[in-house]
């Protein structure tokens, strides 16, 4: 890394640290994919890389008072990557190991106190139902079935009578509009959250 790129990636941190969620956005696209390719070798799952990614970055967010005083960001990050992969890597390895839970159960599991308190707000119901809401209809059925419903993609393929290789591209689709959409409306921090909350 250059002197320029230093300074310019020290202004990020500083900016970050005051707030700056443009500059966390930055910050969120500049390292996302790397930290998704760690933990996708990793696990071998795109979902669970997906909710890695997520997760390591919301606690960037949440330690963003520390950037400025880094000396080696990216160390620093994946430090962060590697400990919640592996801490991932012991969650599922405790699921596979219990039959407690089913995986129908699993879906209506309440999400963490932390994370889904803000989502109680009106605003970021809204935004997300206006996203929903301009998905083409294929996308929006494919989105309900598995994202409100908790099917699994092979039920949604039946039910929709299509491929299960296109329901996933469907969702895919779907879910990269949502974040975009709910990005523009309402800043990366609160897209995390939002779209954690849908994996």
């Amino acid at each position: 890394m250059t002197a320029h790129e230093l300074h310019t990636e020290n202004n990020l941190f500083r900016a970050i640290a005051n707030g700056d969620e443009k500059a966390f956005e930055t910050l969120f696209h500049r390292y996302r994919n790397k930290v998704y390719t760690i933990a996708w070798k990793i696990t071998g799952s795109e979902a669970v890389a997906e909710e890695i990614v997520l997760d390591v970055f919301l606690k960037v967010w949440l330690k963003r008072e520390q950037l400025p005083e880094l000396e080696y960001f990216t160390a620093w990050l994946f430090t962060i990557t590697r400990n919640r992969v592996f801490k991932t890597l012991k969650q599922l390895a405790q699921q596979a190991t219990s039959h407690a839970i089913s995986d129908q159960e699993e879906w209506l599991l309440p999400p963490v106190a932390s994370s889904s308190e803000p989502l109680l707000e009106k605003e970021y119901r809204q935004i997300l139902h206006d996203a929903v809401s301009r998905l083409s209809p294929q996308q929006q059925k494919v989105y309900q079935l598995i994202k409100e419903h908790g099917m699994k993609r092979e039920e949604a393929a039946r039910a929709l009578n299509l491929s299960p290789e296109t329901v996933k591209r469907h969702l895919a689709e779907a879910m990269h509009f949502i974040r975009t959409y709910c990005s523009y409306h309402l800043g990366t921090y609160a897209t995390l959250l939002i779209i954690k909350e849908l994996l």
